[in-house]
């Protein structure tokens, strides 16, 4: 075979199986980007950021009216059983402020979004960072072939095969089988009593940015306040209520709040057995904080100080 015949060969065959791969992915649309996303039921498979931000742009808007903004601090919280509304939750491992302000503005792009439970603690803001990867919209033309989507196949094989494939489900709720029970050293210096919560100032600017952009978007805020351990918070309880009181200046009439640090809820961060660590909650606590929560949105509802739109659907 001459060499430009060869050339020729290669050149159509590298474009035949690129066809073919993007073909496959536009048909499996993992991340609900060029199929209708509604009513689909769409885990994170991958890399966790990447498939939170992919899913952002289409599906979360489609098929909840409200979100969860915070860390790893409330990931694993199964807004799912939240009866009143259909919650996303957003939340990242290791997350800021950043990241989360970043999915949100995906997510707002299109309608759909109601409230939003926005989270405010010490570890969402004392830095200013992305993780692991820079979320852009660079990453929808990575949707069509990149080591991440290899990843995600391997994941929906593995499903398939009926192995644990992915942690984080439909509702972006994530499932923590373990964490350490010594909190980790940023942690530790951060809960170190004696000292104020140190707060990034790129952190408490986006965080002024993420609660700007929700009311430019007439999303309703419920400001929420995560329950610590007992036997970490109360050595540090002055220093947080000051940084409690530092961020309630973003507070506006019609907001809402939620504070499971008060004494309403002292025996609840009293028992250590609910905490993994003194901060991340075990499954069943959080369960049991989520439905809590939902009793007080139906006071809320019932008194007219928070409104949903009916959304029906499968994902919960």
């Amino acid at each position: 075979m001459r060499a430009r015949n060869w050339l020729l060969l290669a050149i159509g065959s590298t474009a035949a199986i690129g066809s073919l791969a993007i073909a496959v992915n536009l048909a499996l649309d993992p991340w609900g980007l060029y199929h209708a996303p509604r009513s689909r039921k769409l885990p994170v498979y991958g890399d966790g950021r990447v498939g939170k931000y992919l899913l952002n742009t289409r599906y979360v808007g489609a098929n909840f009216n409200g979100i969860l903004i915070g860390s790893s601090m409330t990931a694993n919280w199964n807004m799912g059983l939240l009866r009143q509304a259909r919650i996303y939750n957003e939340s990242l491992d290791a997350g800021t402020v950043l990241e989360e302000k970043t999915l949100v503005e995906q997510v707002l792009q299109r309608p759909g979004i109601e409230v939003a439970f926005l989270v405010q603690d010490p570890y969402f803001t004392h830095e200013s960072a992305f993780r692991t990867v820079t979320l852009t919209p660079q990453l929808w033309r990575a949707s069509l072939g990149s080591d991440n989507l290899l990843n995600v196949y391997k994941d929906m094989a593995r499903e398939r095969l009926g192995k644990p494939a992915t942690s984080i489900g439909a509702n972006g709720a994530e499932r923590f089988d373990h964490l350490p029970s010594k909190l980790n050293a940023t942690l530790q210096q951060l809960w170190q009593p004696g000292t104020a919560f140190a707060v990034d100032p790129a952190a408490y600017t986006a965080y002024g940015e993420l609660v700007d952009m929700l009311r430019a978007h007439h999303v309703q805020i419920v400001f929420l306040m995560p329950p610590v351990f007992e036997g970490i918070l109360e050595p540090k309880q002055a220093e947080h209520q000051d940084y409690v009181r530092r961020f309630a200046t973003f507070r506006q009439p019609g907001d809402l709040v939620i504070d499971f640090n008060t004494s309403d809820f002292q025996d609840f961060r009293s028992r250590r057995e609910n905490f993994f660590d003194g901060i991340h909650l075990v499954s069943g606590a959080a369960d049991q904080i989520v439905m809590l929560l939902s009793r007080q949105v139906d006071s809320w509802l019932a008194e007219g100080r928070l409104h949903f739109s009916p959304q029906e659907g499968p994902v919960r």
